[in-house]
């Protein structure tokens, strides 16, 4: 095997892993539908969930800017801080 095969068999594996690494693309890149939903998907992939900024009333009412999450590790859960945009916020 040529230099050339290892590298891209190399970078093949990093990809497929990269692609199959728990809630990495899926939560991270979402901020779209309701900020309700969206931290029920974090919490439902095993997330503790932490709140960026501060609901004027119902939670619903915010929309979600970005999501950042620490990677799980064994017998742990993660943390995803929540960026949120509430009405009422300055």
């Amino acid at each position: 095997m040529n230099k050339c095969s290892k590298t891209i068999g190399v970078f093949a594996i990093l990809l497929a892993s990269a692609a199959t690494w728990p809630g990495a693309a899926t939560a991270a890149s979402r901020t779209t539908g309701s900020a309700t939903d969206i931290v029920s998907e974090l919490q439902g992939q095993g997330y503790d969930v932490q709140l960026n900024g501060e609901p004027n009333g119902a939670l619903a009412q915010c929309t979600v800017t970005g999501v950042h999450e620490t990677a799980k590790s064994a017998g742990q859960s993660g943390t995803a801080y929540v960026d949120l945009d509430c009405p009422g916020d300055d």
